[in-house]
């Protein structure tokens, strides 16, 4: 299973809506490659929009790291915002830890590139 890291968190709601349509998307094309995804922001966000739960990296870390520790590969979905994410440089910090594949997708889901 890839665990799909994406940016989320941000002042603006619609640029939070934004990130979750394009992680959802990217989602979408890869299990129709044939690949199974994880995506933190695609389970999660309408649950925390629903219940008005925090939509902040503090209150989901624990939660994140349990379903990361799961995977089989971690893959940033590049986006505006996964350079300066703090979530997604924690999990990628504990991905490395753990020894993970690492690599990235683009928005589209199409390319997975792994580093050297």
């Amino acid at each position: 299973m890839i665990y799909l890291a994406s940016p989320y968190s941000h002042p603006d709601p619609l640029i939070m809506r934004t990130r979750f349509l394009l992680a959802e998307q990217c989602c979408a094309r890869l299990l129709q490659s044939g690949q199974f995804v994880y995506s933190p922001i695609v389970h999660c966000h309408e649950l925390a929009q629903k219940f008005a739960l925090p939509t902040d990296f503090a209150f989901w870390k624990l939660y994140n790291f349990d379903m990361l520790r799961r995977a089989d590969a971690f893959v940033v979905l590049r986006i505006s915002g996964w350079d300066e994410s703090t979530g997604v440089r924690a999990e990628y910090e504990t991905a490395k830890a753990l020894g993970m594949t690492c690599g990235f997708v683009t928005e589209e889901g199409e390319e997975i590139s792994w580093p050297e």
